[in-house]
């Protein structure tokens, strides 16, 4: 075993210090960067598969309807009637349902970039992952608001026509039902954007990408 020699200064005796180029810190990989990455894509495309189902489902509504209509014998309304309903709810939103899919497209298109961004520890990632976040808020207040002026009226008067002859209030309560779920629905889409958005400005995040461009 080396001992120090009694000749040299203390200076000499201190263990090697490493370049002054070396920084003093290793940045760590935030773990919510891969798993958002990984998220973004997911949601992505599940958002692009129930983008399909809608369309296909719009475009071939005529024949479904026909489908959910009740049969003849069962209290209420007739078949006819029930399909003539449900047609006119179609036809009147047909122009918003289209633009809402154009949306989503464009949605999960943000989220494919900005998850294949953050799988590579890029600094686009996290930009392209707040455009998403704000572009999804902004069209999710936009459809809310629609929803509330355009789509419940049309949804009532739907269900006004399907529920005819319930016993007591169940059509009333039933239409309301419907109609409300839908606001509720797009109160619950809200809650991935704002999550994205106070994560991905986070500083540990932001310093660790910064890091990684600059290097």
């Amino acid at each position: 075993m080396d001992t120090p020699s009694p000749y040299q200064t203390p200076q000499t005796q201190m263990p090697p210090q490493p370049p002054k180029d070396v920084p003093d810190m290793i940045l760590h990989e935030p773990g919510a960067i891969k798993t958002f990455g990984v998220l973004h894509l997911v949601i992505a495309g599940y958002g692009i598969l129930m983008g399909v189902i809608s369309l296909v489902g719009t475009v071939f509504f005529q024949g479904l309807s026909k489908s959910l209509a009740t049969p003849r014998g069962v209290a209420g309304p007739s078949g006819a009637d029930q399909e003539m309903a449900m047609t006119n709810y179609m036809n009147e939103l047909q122009v918003f349902t289209y633009v809402s899919l154009a949306f989503s497209m464009v949605l999960a298109v943000l989220l494919i970039l900005a998850g294949i961004g953050l799988l590579k520890g890029r600094e686009s990632g996290r930009v392209m992952s707040l455009r998403y976040a704000w572009a999804s808020l902004v069209t999710k207040a936009i459809t809310f608001a629609f929803t509330i002026a355009v789509v419940m009226p049309a949804t009532k008067r739907m269900t006004e026509t399907l529920y005819q002859g319930m016993p007591g209030k169940m059509g009333d309560t039933m239409g309301s039902v419907v109609q409300y779920s839908q606001l509720v629905t797009i109160l619950i889409t809200c809650i991935y954007p704002i999550v994205v958005l106070v994560v991905m400005k986070g500083q540990k995040i932001k310093e660790y990408l910064a890091a990684r461009a600059a290097a």
